[in-house]
């Protein structure tokens, strides 16, 4: 299980504001996809984004530099996961490199319907095991419908 991911783009002209600089929708949209790669790795299947907790923007993102995005999972609860994410700026000519942006984005997985189910045990340090006739009694119950 992969539980971080680091996504790097150039920042083009189409994502900026009049000021030159990376547009903050832009940015939030670069960093769900990342805490998106993380939780449906983790959750070894689909997931939404349930929240997003107070995004800091540090420092503005400049068309032609470098937008580097760095999801980490911070926690894995029954159905949903708590991912990190940080966006850092780097210029290309200097490599200089600065801290923009971070924000905390909850992840939930989903079945087939949309609805929120369990993370896999693996995701969930802790979490017991079902064993034979739980599993046995669960199939059951699904067949029931």
């Amino acid at each position: 299980m992969k539980d971080t991911v680091t996504v790097t783009h150039i920042v083009m002209p189409g994502q900026t504001n009049r000021h030159g600089s990376l547009f903050g929708g832009v940015a939030l949209s670069l960093m769900d996809e990342a805490a998106a790669i993380v939780a449906h790795r983790v959750a070894q299947g689909p997931v939404v984004t349930a929240h997003i907790a107070s995004v800091d923007f540090k420092a503005p993102i400049w068309q032609g530099w470098a937008v580097e995005v760095t999801a980490k999972l911070a926690k894995a609860g029954r159905t949903s996961l708590r991912i990190q994410v940080e966006t850092y700026g780097e210029c290309l000519d200097t490599g200089e490199r600065w801290h923009c942006t971070e924000a905390e984005f909850v992840m939930v997985a989903i079945d087939e319907a949309g609805r929120p189910r369990e993370l896999p045990t693996s995701a969930r340090p802790g979490a017991k095991k079902k064993g034979p006739a739980k599993r046995k009694a669960a199939r059951r119950r699904k067949k029931k419908g």
